[in-house]
């Protein structure tokens, strides 16, 4: 599900960015997606690979800390696009917010979905979290 959402919000974000409609739709689903995939995380409802001893949230981890902040701040980034456009209407200009969109909130969304799923890939292949050791 996360990689689905990240092509829809590249999509999004690139189509807005260069104003080519509709975008509002792949932002939106993006949007949704990722909440929907953050909640059944959090309830544990996701499929994940189960490790000895790695039943718990890693809040001591660097990397989980700065995968939380980064993707967070993606995530509620494109709420707030997303909202703005769905309010104010897709037809004005919004020069700034079509370029903090695409070169700001995009990279920072995806380097922080990029570590979890990073994370989720080795955590299957070798049988460890990166989140026990960074």
């Amino acid at each position: 599900m996360a990689i689905i959402a990240l092509g829809l919000y590249i999509v999004g974000s690139y189509r807005f960015f260069h104003d080519r409609h509709p975008f509002l739709i792949f932002l939106v689903s993006a949007v949704l997606l990722d909440a929907l995939t953050a909640i059944l995380a959090s309830f544990g409802i996701t499929p994940t690979t189960q490790l000895p001893y790695s039943d718990f949230v890693p809040w001591k981890s660097k990397l989980f800390l700065t995968h939380m902040f980064l993707a967070c701040v993606g995530f509620f980034g494109f709420i707030g696009v997303t909202g703005t456009l769905i309010v104010r209407g897709t037809r004005r200009a919004y020069p700034r917010m079509r370029v903090f969109q695409y070169r700001f909130l995009l990279p920072i969304w995806i380097v922080g979905e990029g570590i979890a799923l990073s994370n989720a890939l080795i955590k299957a292949l070798f049988r460890f979290r990166l989140y026990d050791y960074l």
